[in-house]
Formats: C-alpha cells, structure tokens, sequence
C-alpha cells in the first residue's frame, strides 16, 4: 500500500467517526446548524477522498448522503428517525468498506450493488441498475467548423470522448472547483466555456453563483474521463464521438494549440529577409521548436535541430521524424507553511521498541550505584556517584517522555459509546440521556485496548438491566429518560472510569436467589452473604438475572469478562448499588502496563512486588489480634473481619521461626475481596519495567512477571489474584 493510501485509511475512519457524532448530536437537537454543516463538510470530504482512489461504489454512497443533507440544510427535508438510521446504516457500511480496505486494498465484490441499494433509501429513488450515459446534448461536436478544429489541432480522423458538464450553480459551496476538474481530464483535446444561461448585467451578477457550461473533448477512453467526474455524475454527460478527418491536414507533434504555434515557426523561416535577419529568425525558432517539443515529451537533438530550422521544409521533415519519449519524473518538494506543525504519525510498534530499549537502560544504570560503593570515597568513587545520580536523573527524564508519547485521551474509547446507547435504546423502547465527563484524561494506551470492551458491557448492562422502560419510571416517579454517565479522572497513580445510571437498581435478595437457582450458591451460604457481596455476585462467571437469552444479555458473561480483563491489566473493578436509585462501577485501573509501580516486600529473605493499585494499605498488627479457628485466621480491620494468609505458606517457604510480637501486614485489595498478607518486612515503592516470564518460567503461576530494581537485584512480582 502506498503512504497516501494509508494516509487515506486513518483519514476516512476519522471523518466517519465525525459524521456519527454530528449526526448524534443533530438527532438531539434537528436545529443545530453546527452539526448539520460538520456532518455534511465530513460527507463530501469522504467523497473528494474516496474519488482519489477510483472508488466508484463508496463515492455513489456518501455523494448520495450528501444529497440527502443538503435537501435537510437547504429545509426540503426533515430529519426524523427513518432518515438517521439510513444515515447511520451508510456510516456504518463506509466502516466496514474502510476495513476491507485496510486488510485487502480493495473493496468487496458486492459494493457496487450495497452502495445502489443504500443509496436509494437515502435519496428516495427506486432501486435500479445505472443507466447507460446519455448522448443528448453533446451535439455541439458536430458543430464544431473545420477551422475551430484546426485551431485545436483535431485534423486527423478519430474517436475522441465527448463531454458537456454543467456545474451545480451553488457548487463553489459544496468546495468543487470545475475548472479544475476539467484541467484534470486526461488527453485534454479541446475545452470550450460558455454561458449555461444568459448573464445577467454586471451590477447583478453573482459571483458565487456558477453560470457556466463546460464542452471538452478528451482522446482518452470514456471510464477514464468518467473518473475525472465520479464526485459530480449527476452533472457531465459523456460519449464517445468520431471525428472525420480534415483534407491536406496531417497529425503528430503538430496537434492542438501547440501544433498552431510550430505551423507559424514554419511560416517564419518563409519569410524574405537578410542572411541577418535570417540567422536571427531561425535561432528563435529554433528555441521556440525545442521548447515545445520538450513540453510535448518528444526528443530533442539540438544539433540536429539548428541545422533544419536552415529552411521549412528540412523543418517539416525533422517534425514529421520527432518520437515521443517518457518524461523526467522529479519529486515534488514538499513545504511546510510557515508557522504550521507538521503531523508526525509514529508506528506504535516503534514506541514499544523505544520503552523496551528504555527498559534495559534502567536495568544498566542501576549498576553504578553498586560500582559506585565498591570504589570508596576516594576521587574515583566520588566521580562515579556523581556520574550515576546524574545518569539517574536523565533515564528518569527519559522514560517519562517516552511513557507520554503512549498517552492517549479517553475520549477515543468514549467514541461509540453515543452511538451504542442511541441504537439500544431504541430497540429497548427507552428514552436514555448519555452524559460523558473526563474526556481528556489521559491514559496509555494498552490501557485503553483493555477499557474499550469492559466499558461497552458496562453500558449495554446499565441500558437493558438498569434504566427503566419509560411506564414503570413514571411509575416510580422519576422522569421517563433515564441518565448513563461515564466519568474518567486520575487518582493517586492510575486511572478511574466510573459507569454509573440511574435506574432500579440491584436488588441483593434477587441476587441471591438468583445464585442459588444457578447452582452458583446453595441456599445457606446465600443468605450468609451481606448484601454488597450479593450484589458483587454480577461478577460471577455464568451468573445473570435475565429470565431469557438475548443479543444483549442473559448469558453471564458480560460483567465477568469486564471483570477479568480489568484484572488482568493489574486494575480492579469496585460496584455500588442502591435499589430505585441506580448502580455507580468503578474500573480503577494503572496509569500505564508499561511501567508499574510496586510495593517491595520480603520474605524468607526473597524480596517480591505487589502492584500499589491492590495495595489497601500496611500496617503492624500485634500477633494477639490475629485469631485463628483450626488453619484459619482473621484479623478485624476496622469494622470487617479480614482472612490473613501468611506469604511463606503461601510460597511454599518455611515459617519464621523468630518470635515476633507483631506482624507486618499488606491489606490487599482483591475487587472488594479484602486480604490481609503477612510478610517478614516491607520495602519502599520503585516504579519498575515489567517484564513477563520466559522459557520454563512462562508457567509458572502464581507470577506477573520479573523487574529489576535500582541496585542491580531482581524481582518477582507477584499476582496475588492466581496466588489467592
């Protein structure tokens, strides 16, 4: 694929995305003259764009929704629900088509005959096969006087392609340019301009207004001066015509306005004069032949060519003798206006390449601290501590530049959720009001991969299971459209996504009944569950509440899979519900995968990493506060009874044999679950390169990975999940 290619492909998923969201926003409100005009610039911008790459089907579709907006900006036409889902099911089938694109450069076999049918719904014309191209009104060919042809250098006998195009008057709105595009019809071998109506007097003449009617005719085939005007076809009518030839006349490099300007060259060496003034005229023509045969892509030998401008007819005979050639192809130079930013689009691979490089630079640096120490504190030693807190500070520097060319704002996963909560709702039967808050926070962006499918469930759930059909809210008292609001904002060293609506509710004894009729529950572990973790039952695998198995719940996977993949990007997922008031879900989740930040901790004297979004807190608790009934123990954190679980036990080491008065204790924090570990001693916090297992590690569960610290020593860090 070629880089304008490319370039077309993020360009087009962008305009497509600009388009559902102007077309969102318009539905809301029919009278926004802003939302109408960004949907329609994003319309026929698409359209120039897929006009550059000959996709006849793909511009029939989106010129087709072009015509429909401008019938609804120019007021003969009004959107209501039919037109906005004609509109959405042509973005959408443009998405698709911009997929196809990307993975196999073309589009599907069956384009021509989608973007027929879906542009007869959006412009209300029955759907048929296209009409052959018309041949009325390119009689003017025939007009054309034997001396209006010789002028254009059309003298030989040919078949020739005929057009007449007549420009929409209000085109220079819409951005078309005809001029322009008749200087691109390929071959160009005539252009006549005329009136298309009377003009007006001066004084009333509009110039933004197109008056005038274009007459061209072109040697090549007609497909190809039809690709010149696939943007416009309602506009050109286009034939192939055949001229006779005219007698005497003879073709070659003589033809056109050029071929006007060399029969004149000939004229001139006629003319009587000194061996002077000869001399003179046929340097000049000589000049003036070169030009115009170089222009004309035809060989020039300049020898040869002084030596026949001697008289006409070595003149005649060295033109008639003239062979074409291809023409130099030079670069373009490309400018950047002045004052302007050039794009800099970065491959996200080479990013990744750039952390990992980062990543073994920590791992070296934190060499020199050690090296530092052994030298002692002689002049050497100082040297190279200075060195190393200097290098310490750069690697630093450079790993949070690099680490922000990761960052991306949430608003990209915020994208379709507008578009999702417009189409269920009304499939639903519902009124629901979208509100999105914190955009503009910023997040890596694995993160955002692992954001974009949990935040869609969360919402397809608020929309089935939370809000209310419109009769039993006005029921309950609460205004017929329900509210989903999406908020983002950063907190301590992650980031948090809240979901929250205001529909009914969960209910925790349904919830409990629920689980036992699954089997997830028997009837007394049910009811010895208070009511949040009834309600953080929704995250069991196979649970659900839906009496029936749609396409958008009742099989009891969705808030399961928002939950592991939150998980498995070291985040956790926290809910709250009131029944008839709503359900707020937090998704907290690390600022980046890239670098996480741990607690250090020790045991048997290995030292181990907890990821800080699981730490709850650390504390010392006396060991006569830890209770234990058989092998169990617990400790009362607060108003809760925590299970304690011992690191070493868990790890397979021995138990401190050391008789210690108290415990340290890391509260982890499992989605709610709360987990109090004993450890023998913890370490400061070191934000630190992850890397996951390799070779015969990569099975070993228990393990998110290994990380090096600044004094050379290695770490594993733990994943308190699988080890729990």
């Amino acid at each position: 694929m070629s880089a304008l290619f490319d370039q077309f492909v993020g360009e087009a998923r962008e305009l497509l995305d600009t388009a559902g969201a102007s077309l969102l926003a318009l539905e809301r409100d029919p009278a926004d003259r802003a939302a109408i005009n960004e949907l329609f610039r994003a319309f026929h911008t698409l359209k120039g764009a897929t006009g550059l790459f000959d996709m006849v089907p793909f511009t029939r579709l989106v010129h087709a929704g072009e015509d429909a907006l401008s019938a609804l900006r120019d007021g003969r036409r009004r959107l209501d629900a039919e037109l906005a889902d004609r509109l959405f099911r042509a973005l959408d089938q443009g998405a698709r088509w911009v997929d196809a694109l990307e993975s196999d450069g073309t589009l599907p076999g069956d384009a021509d005959e989608t973007a027929r049918r879906l542009s007869a719904g959006l412009t209300g014309t029955p759907d048929a096969a296209p009409a052959a191209a018309p041949v009325a009104g390119l009689e003017w060919v025939e007009a054309l006087d034997d001396a209006a042809r010789r002028a254009a250098g059309l003298i030989d006998a040919a078949t020739l392609t005929a057009l007449v195009y007549a420009p929409d008057p209000e085109c220079f709105f819409t951005g078309d340019d005809p001029l322009a595009l008749c200087r691109k019809i390929p071959d160009l071998r005539l252009l006549a301009i005329e009136p298309a109506e009377p003009l007006p007097p001066l004084a009333g003449l509009d110039p933004y207004r197109c008056l005038l009617r274009f007459h061209a005719l072109s040697g090549a085939a007609a497909t190809e001066v039809a690709s010149v005007f696939r943007a416009v076809p309602d506009q050109v009518r286009i034939a192939p015509v055949t001229l006779r030839a005219l007698p005497g006349e003879a073709g070659g490099p003589e033809d056109g306005l050029a071929g006007a300007i060399l029969r004149e060259q000939l004229r001139i060496l006629t003319l009587p004069g000194d061996s002077l003034d000869r001399d003179g005229r046929r340097a000049a023509v000589a000049r003036a032949v070169a030009n115009i045969l170089g222009a004309q892509g035809h060989a020039v030998d300049r020898a040869a060519l002084d030596t026949a401008c001697a008289d006409a007819g070595a003149l005649r005979r060295f033109l008639d003798a003239a062979r074409p050639v291809a023409p130099p192809v030079e670069a373009a130079p490309v400018a950047t206006p002045s004052g302007r930013r050039a794009l800099l689009r970065i491959e996200p691979e080479r990013v990744d390449q750039l952390m990992a490089l980062i990543g073994e630079l920590t791992v070296a640096k934190s060499q020199l601290p050690a090296l530092a120490r052994q030298a002692g504190a002689d002049s050497l030693g100082q040297g190279l501590k200075a060195v190393s807190a200097r290098f310490d500070a750069l690697v630093g520097e450079l790993q949070h530049a690099a680490l922000r060319l990761r960052l991306l704002p949430l608003s990209r996963v915020f994208e379709p959720l507008p578009r999702l909560v417009r189409d269920t709702a009304r499939r639903l039967d519902k009124t629901v009001e979208l509100a999105l808050g914190g955009g503009d926070t910023e997040a890596d962006k694995d993160i955002l991969d692992v954001l974009g499918e949990p935040l869609l469930h969360l919402v397809r759930n608020s929309l089935d299971h939370g809000i209310e059909p419109p009769d039993r809210r006005a029921a309950a008292g609460k205004p017929p459209s329900g509210v989903i609001r999406v908020h983002a904002f950063q907190e301590k060293d992650g980031v948090v996504v809240e979901v929250s609506d205001d529909g009914a509710g969960i209910d925790p004894a349904k919830m409990r009944a629920a689980a036992i009729r699954k089997g997830l529950l028997d009837a007394a572990a049910a009811e010895a569950l208070g009511d949040d973790e009834a309600v953080r039952l929704v995250f069991a695998p196979g649970f659900s509440t839906a009496s029936g198995v749609s396409d958008l719940s009742g099989r009891g996977v969705g808030m399961d899979a928002v939950r592991a993949a939150v998980e498995r990007a070291g985040g956790r997922v926290e809910i709250a519900s009131t029944p008839g008031e709503g359900t707020r879900i937090r998704l907290v989740l690390p600022l980046t995968l890239s670098i996480t930040r741990v607690v250090v901790i020790e045991a048997a004297g290995e030292l181990f990493g907890v990821p800080v979004t699981l730490v709850g807190g650390m504390r010392r608790v006396p060991c006569a506060d830890i209770r234990a009934v058989k092998r169990a123990e617990s400790v009362v954190l607060g108003d809760r009874v925590v299970p304690v679980v011992r690191l070493r036990r868990l790890l397979g080491f021995p138990d401190d044999p050391r008789e210690r008065s108290a415990e340290y204790v890391l509260v982890a924090d499992l989605g709610g679950t709360g987990v109090a570990l004993v450890v023998d001693d913890v370490r400061e916090r070191a934000d630190v390169m992850l890397r996951p297992m390799h070779g015969v590690l990569r099975g070993l569960r228990g393990y998110s990975g290994t990380a090096a610290l600044s004094d050379g020593r290695l770490l594993l860090v733990l994943d308190l999940r699988e080890l729990l």
